[in-house]
């Protein structure tokens, strides 16, 4: 009969504390209501806008051919993935910051927090900066792009995707090779013919 009880009073804690967070949240929510409108129209506008950027930079060079597709719009489709994926990082941590600060969380701590483990990873993953600067490198220099035919080491493939971090071709095979952009030595670009 004890044990029985303690269940009960368990459960009876669970539901209380259940209950209060959700009166907490659905207050927040109705103090917030406007907020949290505008950060749903920002999400949607800034989603919208990334994709703008990307089609307009691919209209801005597309060429007519559908059946070749010239170096211009492949390095286009190269950075349109790398700008995207660039801007929802920074809308989705926006957004958070945004949420949080709406829910009475001071985030001044959060982002000083954020540099100070932002210097230690710097540090402690030196691949990591090494990978991302590479990854800028190639697509700066523009020395391959999605779709390119390369050989990368011993790698021989069509690059698929291509992110800050690696490079992923896949071969004849099928075979998929995920190569760290720091660990690229010499490139050869098949498909590259002009300079």
């Amino acid at each position: 009969m004890i044990k029985f009880d303690r269940i009960k009073l368990s459960l009876f804690v669970i539901i209380c504390k259940l209950n209060y967070m959700q009166n907490l949240i659905i207050n927040t929510v109705e103090q917030n209501m406007v907020d949290i409108i505008w950060i749903l129209v920002l999400f949607f506008l800034g989603k919208t806008i990334l994709k703008l950027i990307v089609k307009r930079l691919e209209r801005v060079v597309d060429d007519g051919d559908k059946d070749h597709i010239s170096q211009k719009e492949k390095r286009v489709e190269t950075l349109g993935h790398v700008i995207i994926s660039i801007g929802n990082i920074v809308i989705y941590t926006t957004i958070l910051f945004v949420i949080l600060n709406m829910f009475g969380i001071d985030t001044r701590p959060i982002l000083a927090g954020a540099g100070v483990i932002g210097l230690a990873i710097g540090f402690g993953a030196q691949t990591l900066v090494k990978d991302f600067v590479s990854g800028l490198f190639i697509l700066v220099e523009n020395q391959y792009g999605i779709g390119d035919e390369v050989k990368i080491g011993d790698a021989i493939g069509t690059v698929i995707r291509i992110t800050m971090r690696s490079t992923v071709l896949k071969d004849k095979e099928n075979k998929v090779y995920y190569i760290s952009n720091g660990s690229i030595k010499n490139v050869i670009n098949m498909s590259q013919y002009e300079v």
